[in-house]
């Protein structure tokens, strides 16, 4: 599959390739502020090394996200913020023209229908669960050989394991809605 192929050879934030035999390194650090600077100090240095002529200006990296217990994916911002990705995030980033890897374009969004909500008892809060999957689509493009074509245009399902899949997206702008 080109999605597996593409993902594996991408350059991973958190965990090494699928060739390398080294464990995992640790988690990049959080700021007090709950920021992960590293993560947003290398997608910035992704937007500015964009190797195709499309106009990017906005990056985030999903991963699996597993904080208390959690079973779905969290996104880091540009700005470097962490919070889980949730199904109008997917909804909104379906609406931009986005890059797989800085290399393919793709289309990226939700899977399920409908927002997945954790409410307090007496209704005074609630907190927007990750998104334990979501749909991604690669679009042909001029340099892909036959292999490649055979995939592309098809949903693909992506769900969480305990290795990833680690994924970064550059936007032409930053989705409506999304924070930093």
């Amino acid at each position: 599959m080109l999605v597996t192929r593409l993902a594996a050879n991408s350059a991973s934030l958190y965990s090494p390739r699928m060739s390398d035999p080294d464990p995992p390194p640790e988690r990049p650090a959080r700021s007090s502020d709950g920021r992960v600077p590293a993560v947003s100090q290398q997608l910035q240095k992704l937007l500015a090394d964009v190797p195709t002529p499309f106009p990017c200006r906005y990056a985030c990296h999903i991963h699996p996200r597993r904080r208390l217990g959690e079973q779905g994916f969290g996104v880091i911002t540009l700005a470097g913020e962490s919070l889980p990705l949730t199904i109008s995030m997917l909804a909104d980033l379906r609406q931009v023209p986005t890059l797989f890897e800085g290399r393919a374009p793709v289309v990226v969004g939700p899977a399920d229908p409908e927002d997945s909500i954790v409410r307090a008892e007496d209704g005074t809060w609630s907190v927007p669960l990750p998104v334990p999957r979501f749909l991604m689509r690669l679009l042909p493009t001029d340099e892909d050989d036959d292999d490649a074509r055979e995939t592309q245009g098809t949903d693909q399902l992506v769900t969480p394991t305990q290795d990833g899949p680690e994924i970064n997206l550059l936007c032409a702008t930053k989705p409506a809605g999304w924070p930093g």
